[in-house]
């Protein structure tokens, strides 16, 4: 019986001694902190991209809400050609007009481009479609200007597009 238990006490492991314990417990440690330093990397940057999204869209309500003025001055500008307004007061509302236009470019906005382009449901919002002997699904009329800020839509184009 005393054979059995060595041949037994062979095929198990053998104890671990104190110092291979402290090792292996060092090492554990070592790799969970290694995780938690990447981790903390991790969240740093994402706080930094978080914050730079932030300041970079921190002005598109302001900025929606100027557009109807841009599209005021514009149609200021057509019903002053039609009415034959004066052109010193015509100058003056091209001014103002480009003033704001200018403000707005220096902070990330900028026009969409529409009229003679195909039709792109995310840049551009059809409302009417027209038929027309050219390609179909090219915007043939812009009803509103459409803006965009940073790259991201703020206000989509109103377009008519063309159909067969």
């Amino acid at each position: 019986m005393a054979e059995e238990i060595q041949e037994v006490q062979k095929e198990l492991p053998p104890e671990k001694t104190e110092l291979e314990l402290a090792k292996e417990e060092l090492e554990s440690t070592k790799n969970r902190l290694l995780r938690a330093l990447a981790d903390f990397d991790n969240y740093k940057k994402r706080s930094a991209l978080d914050r730079e999204q932030f300041v970079k869209f921190a002005n598109e309500n302001l900025i929606t809400e100027l557009l109807p003025i841009l599209d005021g001055f514009g149609r200021a500008m057509e019903a002053g050609k039609k009415g034959k307004a004066g052109e010193e007061m015509m100058k003056g509302i091209a001014l103002i007009k480009k003033q704001l236009e200018d403000v707005l470019t220096k902070y990330g906005v900028k026009e969409i481009a529409a009229k003679g382009r195909p039709y792109d449901p995310n840049l551009h919002e059809a409302i009417l479609q027209k038929e027309d002997k050219g390609p179909e699904g090219i915007i043939l009329e812009e009803m509103q200007k459409g803006y965009a800020l940073h790259g991201r839509v703020i206000r989509p184009s109103m377009v008519i597009v063309s159909k067969k």
